[in-house]
């Protein structure tokens, strides 16, 4: 599982560190006494907050604390996860002149992402063109940006008529049997101009429920009032206010979906309970230090240890 140091949990500077715990799944497998739980932590601004330990909690079952004897084990390694990302690049003539300037900063932007994540390249002017499917191989998302042409661009810009396109690539799932985690990223610098039969409506409802960032490169024909309605959230809209700004914008969003990735915690522990009666049992995960004292600055989940001990 992909993680930074324990320093670099965000915090809000007027809270302290302020996290919200939100669990995702949660199972038992009666014959090894294990009690699993699938949970994200996020900081005060709800940004994703990686770098948690075993050391960063109190765990309790039935108000005692599980200690050392019960294995207590934070990883993701255990449970398949497919992150995926889609690049949605506008290819139109107004960024004639910028192309290669955009493929350094997807280059660099595919340089940084994770091992295991896998990336689709499509570029859009009048038509929407699938250039690499889903692969994480560095090289063929390299060889794909490279291939991008740099001249003869169509004067034609079918944002939303592209982001349609983009609905059923991937399935947001989250459970201790697997997870599926997604993200687009849509660049452009203009507006939404190949037809009005296709609406901003249309393209929200295609993407509806799923991440998405907004990278806006600043032009006289941007559409920000849009492009910030497509993002959802002012933290997933990101704008380059020159060409040279594209790098920076492209590694910030990476950066961003690698937090949102590591944010997901997967935590597993033996119960001491040997009676394999049924029984509803009561788990309670708490940060240490922790300033939030809302619902959602800890756990509390029941689960039945019918079969524990057998």
């Amino acid at each position: 599982m992909s993680s930074c140091k324990k320093d670099e949990i965000r915090t809000n500077p007027n809270e302290g560190t302020f996290i919200r715990l939100e669990t995702i799944g949660m199972d038992v497998t009666p014959k090894d006494r294990e009690v699993e739980i699938l949970f994200r932590a996020t900081d005060y601004d709800n940004q994703g907050v990686s770098g948690i330990t075993v050391d960063d909690l109190d765990v309790y079952e039935n108000g005692g604390s599980i200690d050392q004897e019960g294995d207590l084990t934070i990883t993701r390694d255990s449970i398949p996860f497919d992150l995926k990302t889609v690049l949605l690049l506008d290819l139109t003539r107004s960024v004639e002149g910028l192309v290669p300037q955009i493929k350094a900063a997807c280059i660099a932007m595919i340089n940084q992402k994770l091992p295991e994540q896998k990336m689709a390249i499509y570029t859009f002017d009048a038509n929407t063109e699938l250039l690499q499917d889903f692969t994480a191989e560095k090289a063929s998302l390299i060889a794909a940006i490279n291939d991008i042409p740099e001249t003869d661009l169509v004067n034609s810009t079918n944002l939303y008529g592209a982001i349609e396109q983009m609905e059923g690539l991937w399935n947001d799932v989250y459970s201790i049997a697997g997870i599926e985690d997604g993200s687009l990223i849509i660049f452009t610098d203009g507006r939404h101009n190949a037809t009005p039969n296709i609406t901003l409506a249309d393209a929200l409802r295609a993407i509806d429920g799923k991440k998405r960032f907004v990278a806006a490169l600043d032009s006289p024909d941007l559409d920000e009032t849009a492009l910030k309605t497509l993002a959802t959230s002012t933290d997933r809209y990101f704008k380059a206010e020159d060409v040279n700004g594209l790098k920076n914008m492209f590694l910030n969003i990476q950066e961003e979906i690698q937090k949102s990735s590591s944010s997901i915690y997967y935590m597993y522990y033996q119960s001491p309970i040997t009676d394999p009666a049924p029984f509803e049992n009561t788990l309670r995960v708490e940060m240490k230090n922790n300033t939030n004292t809302l619902r959602d600055g800890f756990l509390e989940e029941t689960f039945n240890s019918e079969g524990f001990g057998n």
